[in-house]
C-alpha cells in the first residue's frame, strides 16, 4: 500500500507550539493511526473515534502521537509527526493493509526461567495467622508450607509483554482454576529499568521476588487460583496500553501456554476463565485500579480484590469486593472498620525475622496475602 505523506507538520510540539495541522494532513494521519495496533502505539482496535472540533482532534491526536512515540521508544517524545521524520516513516512500517485482524490469536510462548532460577519451588513461608488480623492484638507469626512452579512467559500480541505465573504443585490443571493477578509496585524501585525490559534479563530478580513472595502466600494458601504477574514497563503504570482491550484473552492465552508445558492432555482445548482475584502492594495500586476501573470486563469478573498497604504509595481506593490492609493504626473503634484491616503497630512477632532490616511496609507483601486469600 502507498506510504502515507504530509505536507506539514501535525500536534503540538513539546505542548507549547501548535504545528500547521491541515485538514488533509489531520484526516491522513488519524487514519494512519487506525491501521496500528494499540500495542504498538496505534488505535485499530478502537479507531474511528476520533473528535470532529477541530481543537479537540489536535489535542487527543498530540496524545495519540506521544504515545506512539513513547510505545516505540523514539529517540525524542515531542507530540509532533514531522512530514519527513521518523515518526512518520515508523508508522508507515507498522500499518497493516485494511482488512487484516487487528488481534493476533495466540502469541504466548513459555521461556527459559531468567538468572537460571529453579521452575519447582518447595518451602517455608512466614505468613500473618489469619485469625489475629483483626481485632487489635500483636499479628501472630505462622509457618505454611509452600510448594510451586513458576514460569516466565511471553506474549507477542500485548502491551505488557512479560509474564510471571505460578502454579500451585498439587493443583489439578484440568480443574476450573481461578486466575489471580497481582500488580507489583514501580519496577524502577528496585532498579528495574524500561530499557532493560525488551530482553528481560535485567529484569530477573523482580520475577523471582514477586513468584516467590506472592506466589508461594497463594500456594499455601490453596485457594484453587493461577497467579499472573503482568510485568509492565514504568511507563505504563497509569495506561496498560492494549492490555486493557485484550487482558482476559492474554491472560488465557498465558496460562494455556503454561498448562500445556506441563501436561500436554490437561486441556481440551484452551483455558478459559470465568472469574479472576487481583491484588496489589504499594503503589501497585496504580495500575491495579487502572486494570479494575479500564480493563473491559474485569470489575465484572472480579470474586475479590486485595490491596496490601497501597495506602503507603498514596491510595485511598476503596473498591467492592475488596479486602485492604493499611499499616497504619487504629483510628478508632473495631478493627476491621467494614472491608479496611489495620495492621499498624502490630508487627513485633516478626522483627527477629529481619535482623536490623525491619521494614513493616515490607511485611504487608511478605506475610499478608495469605490470610487475605484464607479470608
Amino acid at each position: 500500500m502507498a506510504q502515507v505523506r504530509i505536507d506539514a507538520a501535525v500536534g503540538i510540539r513539546d505542548g507549547r507550539s501548535t504545528m500547521p495541522n491541515l485538514a488533509r494532513d489531520l484526516n491522513q494521519v488519524t487514519a494512519l493511526f487506525d491501521r496500528i495496533p494499540v500495542a504498538q502505539g496505534g488505535s485499530m482496535e478502537i479507531g474511528g473515534l476520533w473528535p470532529t472540533d477541530r481543537n479537540a482532534l489536535i489535542l487527543e491526536l498530540t496524545a495519540q502521537i506521544i504515545r506512539f512515540q513513547t510505545t516505540n521508544r523514539r529517540p525524542r517524545i515531542d507530540g509532533v509527526i514531522d512530514p519527513d521524520g521518523g515518526t512518520l516513516r515508523l508508522m508507515n512500517q507498522l500499518a497493516r493493509e485494511p482488512g487484516r485482524p487487528s488481534v493476533v490469536t495466540g502469541g504466548a510462548t513459555v521461556m527459559p526461567n531468567p538468572g537460571g532460577k529453579p521452575d519447582k519451588v518447595e518451602a517455608g513461608a512466614i505468613v500473618a495467622e489469619p485469625q489475629s488480623v483483626g481485632g487489635t492484638g500483636k499479628l501472630r507469626a505462622m509457618t505454611v508450607a509452600t510448594n510451586y512452579i513458576r514460569k516466565l512467559v511471553r506474549h507477542e500480541s500485548s502491551s505488557i509483554q512479560w509474564f510471571g505465573v505460578v502454579i500451585p504443585t498439587a493443583a489439578n490443571l484440568s480443574a476450573s482454576l481461578t486466575p489471580h493477578l497481582n500488580f507489583t509496585p514501580s519496577p524502577w524501585q528496585g532498579g528495574y529499568l524500561d530499557p532493560g525490559y525488551d530482553e528481560f534479563s535485567s529484569w530477573a530478580q523482580l520475577w523471582d521476588d514477586y513468584t516467590s513472595v506472592i506466589g508461594g502466600q497463594m500456594a499455601a494458601a490453596r485457594a484453587d487460583q493461577i497467579l499472573v504477574l503482568p510485568f509492565y514497563r514504568n511507563s505504563q503504570a497509569k495506561d496498560l496500553g492494549s492490555f486493557l482491550l485484550q487482558w482476559k484473552k492474554v491472560v488465557d492465552d498465558v496460562i494455556t501456554a503454561v498448562i500445556q508445558q506441563l501436561d500436554p492432555l490437561a486441556l481440551r482445548d484452551t483455558f478459559f476463565s470465568s472469574s479472576i482475584v487481583s491484588s496489589s502492594f504499594s503503589n501497585g495500586w496504580i495500575p491495579h485500579q487502572n486494570f479494575q476501573t479500564q480493563a473491559i470486563g474485569a470489575a465484572a469478573l472480579s470474586e475479590r480484590i486485595l490491596d496490601l498497604d497501597g495506602v503507603a504509595g498514596g491510595s485511598m481506593w476503596v473498591p467492592p469486593k475488596s479486602i485492604i490492609y493499611r499499616n497504619r493504626a487504629l483510628p478508632r473503634g473495631m478493627n476491621p472498620q467494614g472491608n479496611i484491616y489495620y495492621v499498624g503497630g502490630r508487627w513485633d512477632a516478626f522483627a527477629k525475622f529481619y535482623g536490623g532490616g525491619f521494614n513493616t511496609h515490607a511485611c504487608c507483601r511478605n506475610h499478608l496475602l495469605y490470610p487475605g486469600l484464607r479470608l
